[in-house]
């Protein structure tokens, strides 16, 4: 497996650059609305109604296994190739009771704008119901079910859709730890099929580990690493879409492993850097950069910006 170093040295001198600007600008504001008491504390919730738990952190790529009320907006870019693709997409999560939840998300893509080839439109809508397993608050534990169900609402020739549906069940897990419960541990193993209509299924072994810090200033670093590894039959048919296979069906934390990779070659590893900051009404805004670790360089880079906004 080979290990890609420019593409990760650049977005982090990128990401350096965020860490130092956005976190002051932020700060500012929030110095002008609160006291530094109030900031310090504000980890553990926003009114929002947590059983007991800190107020929670959203990753980029990991789903998260608690179940809360609120819209994750974010639009990200990736580059392969000398190619790009931009998606924006929005993410509906609704706690229905304690127990169980779900999530319907809506994506829009713009492939290859450099050139004539390339193709815009909504892509393929997930609906994942969500069951927590466990609630602990006193250990600050969280496990859950989630299974998603991949529509094939986007145009599969244009690369906006995959051929056929997908279903994507995961085990999901959130941990707190550390000082005044700042610290959250993320993680996440699943299994993606896509049931073709003409060719062969597709199969996946996908996980994610995620780290972050809430700090006293309310900016919290993230780290976080994605793995997918093909399992199954080797796809033998190249994908019909008129930009990057790379690209093509644009969903999930390493979406260029869809239709990149096939089984029984290399496991695909990226590392995301970035950051969110809360704001005294509840919203986290922040942005990373994805870069592969290891793997065939299905993709360059990522950057990805968005945030959260909790519903009462």
């Amino acid at each position: 497996m080979r290990t890609t170093r420019s593409s990760a040295n650049a977005f982090a001198a990128i990401l350096t650059v965020l860490v130092l600007t956005v976190p002051g600008t932020a700060r500012a504001q929030e110095d002008h609305d609160h006291d530094h008491e109030r900031a310090s504390a504000r980890h553990l919730g926003h009114g929002h109604d947590h059983g007991g738990f800190p107020e929670y952190v959203d990753v980029f790529f990991t789903h998260h296994a608690y179940l809360e009320r609120k819209i994750h907006p974010r639009v990200q870019s990736t580059m392969a190739d000398g190619d790009s693709e931009y998606e924006g997409s929005a993410e509906l999560a609704w706690r229905f009771s304690e127990r169980i939840g779900g999530e319907v998300a809506v994506p829009y893509a713009v492939t290859d704008p450099e050139t004539d080839e390339g193709a815009s439109g909504f892509g393929d809508v997930e609906v994942a119901p969500m069951v927590a397993l466990v609630q602990d608050p006193e250990r600050l534990l969280i496990v859950s079910a989630r299974s998603g169900f991949v529509l094939p609402t986007g145009d599969e020739e244009e690369g906006l859709g995959i051929d056929g549906w997908g279903w994507e069940p995961a085990l999901l897990l959130w941990k707190g730890f550390g000082s005044d419960r700042r610290g959250a541990l993320q993680a996440g193993v699943g299994y993606d099929r896509i049931f073709s209509d003409r060719g062969d299924d597709e199969e996946e072994i996908v996980y994610n580990l995620a780290f972050s810090w809430w700090l006293p200033s309310n900016f919290i670093p993230i780290v976080e690493f994605n793995g997918v590894t093909p399992i199954g039959v080797e796809v033998e048919e190249p994908h019909e879409a008129g930009h990057p296979e790379a690209l093509s069906a644009a969903r999930g934390p390493l979406a260029a492993a869809h239709g990149g990779p096939e089984a029984g070659e290399d496991t695909l590893l990226a590392g995301t850097l970035g950051f969110r900051y809360a704001f005294a009404n509840g919203q986290q805004w922040g942005g990373g950069v994805q870069v592969p670790l290891t793997g065939d360089d299905v993709f360059e880079a990522r950057l990805v910006v968005g945030g959260i906004l909790h519903l009462r």
